[in-house]
């Protein structure tokens, strides 16, 4: 079932993320409202942003794996690359705990380029 919000997403640019926002002051404990806001700040290069809301998110839901890996390649932008590594491998763990096959590869493969 898509959620009216869900549906509002596909709209672009700015609208989008102020669409988001607005549904973000209705609900702060959406997972999926935490990661697209967190996304939508990375790509505005506000990576204080980004990071701040990216922590909600795995406090809020700390198997959602996407999380992990968005916010781990945010940390490399970042050149923190031990917080990178330690997310890398936090999502690692969750992937393995969901079944995400695809995000555990990914994330394996991420990490061993920062080896």
């Amino acid at each position: 079932m898509i959620l009216s919000w869900q549906k509002k997403l596909k709209i672009s640019g700015n609208r989008r993320f102020e669409a988001l926002l607005d549904f973000y002051e209705k609900d702060q404990n959406d997972p999926f409202i935490l990661y697209a806001l967190a996304l939508e700040y990375m790509a505005k290069n506000n990576f204080g942003k980004a990071e701040e809301f990216f922590n909600r998110l795995l406090k809020k839901d700390p198997g959602y794996v996407a999380g992990y890996l968005q916010y781990a390649r945010l940390m490399e932008k970042m050149d923190k690359i031990n917080e990178a590594k330690e997310l890398y491998t936090r999502g690692i763990g969750a992937a393995q705990k969901s079944g995400d096959k695809k995000a555990e590869k990914e994330m394996e493969d991420f990490l061993d380029e920062l080896n």
